[in-house]
């Protein structure tokens, strides 16, 4: 059994570990919030290459969106991604299946608060669609193997551990 002083020092210790946590995660969001994001690259599967590249930054904020590869999916399905410039949307082929059928998801985009968030998807418990919006976070589909990371000014990614 633990005598007082043992117990005090843990206790002691438990509100110090999670003190600097806390402080930790604090100052990770911080950086993140104050770095200027220039680019959103959108990837499928284990692609090192992106799908998608949104370019927050292009002709002063104008942006404009580049598709660099065709997602390689079967026939049946048609041709991915989708752009739909009107909409501010790209809609890429996810590996969920769902009643036989691989599932679609939808990432919608906004120049302006420089953001990317996934509107439409089908996954257990929509965990993806509900990430919200994002200016600098990356947003991982994992049932579908989407990703979005994004880049700033300064030509970092910015990567979340």
């Amino acid at each position: 059994m633990k005598n007082k002083k043992q117990t005090k020092r843990d206790i002691i210790l438990i509100i110090s570990l999670l003190i600097i946590v806390s402080t930790i995660f604090v100052l990770f969001n911080l950086r993140i919030k104050n770095q200027e994001v220039s680019e959103a690259h959108i990837y499928y599967g284990n692609n090192t290459d992106p799908i998608v590249t949104i370019d927050f930054s292009y002709n002063n904020g104008e942006g404009r969106v580049i598709k660099n590869l065709e997602q390689i999916v079967p026939e049946e399905y048609g041709k991915f991604p989708i752009i739909n410039l009107e909409e501010q949307t790209v809609t890429l082929l996810g590996d969920y299946v769902l009643n036989g059928k691989r599932q679609i998801v939808v990432i919608k985009y906004d120049f302006k608060e420089k953001s990317v968030q996934i509107i439409k998807e089908q996954s257990p418990n929509n965990i993806c669609s509900r990430e919200g919006k994002s200016t600098g976070k990356p947003l991982i589909c994992l049932p579908n193997r989407i990703r979005v990371e994004f880049k700033t000014s300064d030509e970092d990614f910015i990567i979340w551990t």
